[in-house]
């Protein structure tokens, strides 16, 4: 058998392995546990399926292992480019951060949409390319999103994320604002769902384009990690009050992991500093997708479909109760 062969094996047999009872609870630890040391020689690609696709990922990437306990992980991105898409026929999306394009994939099960990848990582942007090649009206461009002025000093890459440290001077990884992207894909220029995951650069990118919200006034899905934030320089708890003051009224929090736990009016300021003093004090993140005020009934249509889901899940799991 190959080397290919056995690290697909490898991937494969962690992830349909039975995880009830001790002896199989086992056997999923010795396979995590050989994972671990096979990445000691190196990474290699594997396959997972995503949705229609099949996609290409490195075996060090734990999203097949996120799907795999949490079947319905980032479908909430998909969920909001529904609502999105039934006002906006016309609808655009960026995706920040866009990775090996898992995000994209799982978005055009809900709509298809057009949608800008944006990716600096150079392993990942050539997933990305393999991996979309086949969706429609899919546009990429290699390149890692910032403020006017910042420098990549190091990308630091484990567990399928890129983190960017910043440096003093322009080096040889590609940094720009999102408005510099915008000129040499005009077609996106009317943004209204703009997804961010930058690790930490995310309240950064959205401070350094108030701009381009005021113009478009698109739905926001991004990542708020105070921890990381800071790492690049930003804080993180003023991104509400920006977004306020472009007219932005109401936010939905998801868990890290998808599962839907709260919303929020943006003038509830004591109610987001315990939000963030939460989140800061766990040294974790959310996911928090923002609406502008002429988009309150896509918030309302949202936070309804996530308690109707909820309720159908229920139903489901105390129908399987023996």
């Amino acid at each position: 058998m190959s080397t290919a062969r056995l690290d697909q094996w490898l991937l494969d047999a962690a992830l349909n392995i039975p995880i009830n009872g001790l002896p199989n609870r086992a056997r999923y630890r010795l396979l995590r546990g050989i994972r671990h040391l096979r990445l000691f020689v190196s990474d290699p690609l594997v396959n997972f399926p995503l949705g229609a696709y099949n996609f290409r990922l490195p075996l060090s990437h734990e999203l097949p292992f996120y799907r795999r306990k949490f079947p319905h992980y980032a479908s909430n991105l998909g969920k909001v480019s529904f609502h999105a898409r039934c006002k906006y026929p016309d609808l655009t999306m960026i995706d920040v951060g866009a990775n090996i394009g898992d995000s994209v994939a799982i978005v055009h099960s809900y709509s298809d949409h057009p949608v800008l990848c944006l990716e600096g990582e150079p392993r990942f942007f050539r997933l990305l390319k393999e991996n979309t090649r086949n969706l429609p009206a899919v546009e990429i461009e290699q390149t890692f999103i910032g403020a006017p002025g910042d420098h990549v000093g190091s990308v630091d890459v484990r567990l399928g994320n890129a983190q960017v440290r910043l440096g003093p001077t322009p080096g040889q990884t590609s940094i720009c604002t999102l408005s510099e992207v915008l000129a040499r894909h005009p077609r996106f220029a009317s943004v209204k769902l703009l997804k961010i995951d930058a690790e930490g650069f995310d309240c950064r990118i959205i401070a350094a384009e108030t701009k381009l919200l005021t113009a478009s006034k698109p739905i926001l899905f991004f990542e708020y990690y105070p921890r990381c934030s800071e790492l690049v320089g930003q804080e993180a708890f003023p991104v509400f009050a920006t977004l306020s003051s472009l007219g932005y009224s109401t936010i939905l929090i998801y868990q890290n992991l998808g599962s839907y736990f709260m919303s929020l009016a943006l003038d509830q300021v004591e109610a987001l500093q315990d939000l963030h003093q939460f989140i800061a004090d766990q040294g974790g993140f959310c996911d928090v997708v923002a609406f502008h005020n002429e988009d309150l009934e896509i918030a309302i249509k949202v936070r309804a479909a996530e308690y109707v889901g909820h309720a159908l899940n229920k139903t489901t799991s105390n129908r399987n109760v023996p």
